[in-house]
């Protein structure tokens, strides 16, 4: 095998056995969303295309259930049949797509011409711990990372027809169906800002596709209350906990800048250092391409969204990455003169370069003292904060002595997809988003809320008869806050290390 090949082959086996690794190692998921969709993908073989979810009774999709990941969890599918457990094909799916995005990344910068692609396709290693982590998850938007790449990629070759396409399949891929278009409207007005010409066509093809494919969706009409709740689960975000009165997913909320530096240094660092030199070119006069300019409108959309709200960090570092790759392809002509004239800045620079990006993606990793501080996120997310599963004892204990589809009351929403993975036989009041909840009966769900933040007093027999369910459940490091758990009308009838169940007299 030559070097050239061999390089790229090298990077790849790394990238599939870090996240091979990490999937076979890990005694669980930090993101425990993973055991909903393995769970649902392996129920695809036997409920089909069911628009009922009686599973969350306290929601929305209890009679109005729509998967918004629809081809995400049926490429899913046939891997969960893989051993006893589904949780092992879906591992295995999600790391086949984490080297697929990076595979995308590489193919687009090799096809646009970019000098050292494959540094290119590292850096995104480089942007932080949780970064890498988020591109491991078994969670649709690492989908929906390889779809924009596509969609860049369309973009720079100005293919409508197949943003078009493309957008439709976005459609029944995600959640967030317009990421495309919300792409593709930055990078034209930036293409039109640098060449003057308006053109339309992509973010209209990208559109049109995107509302094709909600209209003609197998949970068609559905889709279009599932892209409004998203709507307003962004607003909640915005406003913040204690605003809303509702407490969401914690990718929802901003961070500090001091939080996002530590997070993810590279991007607060990258993003203005690119633009400074993108604008420098332009003012010395050198030919700065259109798309350029198009990727850095787009760069600074996602940058933007990514500050109020660091759930669209995976976008941001994929436009980082990309964007940068072109400003130094338009920047290498003066590069190149300074370079042979002095070669040895050539050499330096590019070990330099190697040098950082090593430095920044050890860090991320956290197995070294790397610039700007010690921290040891991924580590932290694969290991600590992936304890394994609470309620699978708990679940084998209900499937002994509950009827099927018995609702047992679960106080925290994020104890759902664990609940549902080992406890499926069984029913829950909320989980996954709570925005769904809200949607179904706001009053039942702000109350809830109260009395899981201990606002409200643990009032039993109000729960018992609200839901209609004689049984709560909780993990065994969270039932000591509730004092009224000791007494009449709970009664503890099931403890492991994990988790407790009570019952309600």
């Amino acid at each position: 095998m030559t070097r050239p090949r061999l390089l790229p082959s090298l990077f790849f086996l790394y990238v599939a056995v870090l996240f091979g690794g990490t999937a076979i190692l890990q005694a669980g998921l930090f993101e425990r969303d993973g055991y909903f969709h393995a769970r649902i993908a392996h129920m695809l073989f036997d409920r089909g295309i069911s628009r009922t979810f009686p599973w969350t009774q306290l929601s929305t999709w209890r009679l109005q259930f729509c998967d918004k990941e629809f081809l995400y969890h049926l490429g899913m599918m046939p891997f969960t049949r893989i051993g006893s457990d589904p949780i092992l094909g879906a591992r295995i799916y999600a790391t086949l797509l984490s080297v697929a995005v990076l595979g995308a990344l590489y193919f687009l910068l090799r096809s646009q011409r970019i000098r050292w692609p494959l540094f290119f396709t590292a850096l995104p290693l480089a942007a932080g711990g949780l970064f890498i982590a988020r591109l491991g998850m078994i969670r649709s938007h690492v989908l929906s990372m390889l779809l924009l790449i596509v969609g860049i990629h369309f973009l720079l070759r100005r293919n409508w027809k197949g943003l078009l396409w493309l957008g439709f399949l976005y459609a029944w891929c995600y959640t967030m169906p317009f990421v495309l278009v919300m792409t593709a409207v930055p990078f034209v007005l930036g293409f039109w800002a640098a060449q003057g010409s308006l053109d339309w066509r992509a973010p209209g093809a990208a559109g049109l596709g995107s509302v094709l494919g909600l209209a003609l969706h197998p949970y068609s009409p559905l889709t279009l209350e599932t892209f409004l709740t998203y709507v307003q689960v962004f607003r909640i975000g915005m406003q913040g906990a204690g605003r809303s009165g509702l407490e969401l997913g914690n990718e929802l909320y901003p961070y500090a800048l001091s939080v996002f530096f530590d997070v993810y240094p590279l991007i607060l660092i990258l993003v203005p250092l690119v633009v400074i030199v993108t604008v420098l070119l332009a003012l010395r006069r050198r030919k700065v391409a259109p798309e350029t300019w198009g990727l850095l409108a787009a760069l600074l959309f996602w940058f933007g969204m990514t500050l109020a709200s660091p759930r669209f960090a995976e976008y941001s570092v994929l436009l980082l990455t990309v964007a940068t790759a072109f400003v130094v392809r338009d920047a290498w002509p003066e590069l190149e003169t300074l370079f042979s004239r002095r070669k040895h800045l050539g050499w330096g620079a590019a070990w330099l370069a190697w040098g950082l990006l090593l430095a920044f993606h050890l860090r991320s990793m956290g197995l070294t003292l790397a610039p700007f501080g010690f921290t040891t996120f991924y580590v932290h997310y694969q290991s600590k904060a992936a304890p394994p599963r609470f309620f699978k004892g708990a679940a084998a204990w209900m499937g002994g002595h509950l009827a099927p589809g018995e609702t047992v009351i679960n106080l925290y929403w994020d104890d759902f997809p664990d609940l549902f993975y080992d406890g499926y036989r069984q029913h829950y009041i909320w989980g996954l988003d709570p925005t769904y909840s809200l949607r179904a009966d706001q009053d039942k769900t702000l109350w809830l809320e109260r009395m899981r933040r201990g606002e409200s007093p643990l009032d039993g027999a109000r729960l018992a008869a609200a839901f209609d369910s004689r049984y709560l459940i909780l993990r065994a490091s969270r039932a000591g806050s509730y004092p009224a758990l000791h007494h009449a009308p709970f009664r503890e009838v099931y403890r492991d290390a994990s988790s407790v169940l009570y019952h309600i007299d």
